[in-house]
């Protein structure tokens, strides 16, 4: 797994080698709780690591959203799109969102 800082959000760039259990691990560690959290899973069959990943929401304010291509997109309550410059996109109109109270 590569870890990015973009703008306001961390990317988590998952990579073949890399299993669910120790994504989920790194992805909920505390010192990451005040950032947007991005998933790639772009380089991946995504299958296996959807139910890991399907038990994270938006908390503390923050938006959560996967970047993939290879799933069907109306999976409920998750946050999909195909590419990490759509997800810095979606992260930000929900904090202007936020920031507008409407979320």
């Amino acid at each position: 797994m590569k870890i990015n800082f973009i703008k306001n959000s961390i990317l988590f760039i998952i990579e073949k080698k890399d299993n669910p259990i120790s994504i989920k691990l790194e992805i909920n560690k505390e010192n990451y709780n005040n950032y947007n959290k991005i998933v790639d899973l772009s380089n991946i069959i995504p299958d296996q690591f959807i139910i890991i990943l399907k038990t994270f929401t938006n908390q503390n304010d923050k938006s959560f959203v996967i970047v993939t291509e290879k799933i069907d997109y109306d999976i409920d309550n998750m946050n999909l799109v195909p590419t990490i410059q759509e997800a810095i996109d979606f992260i930000d109109l929900e904090e202007m969102e936020r920031d507008l109270n409407l979320l």
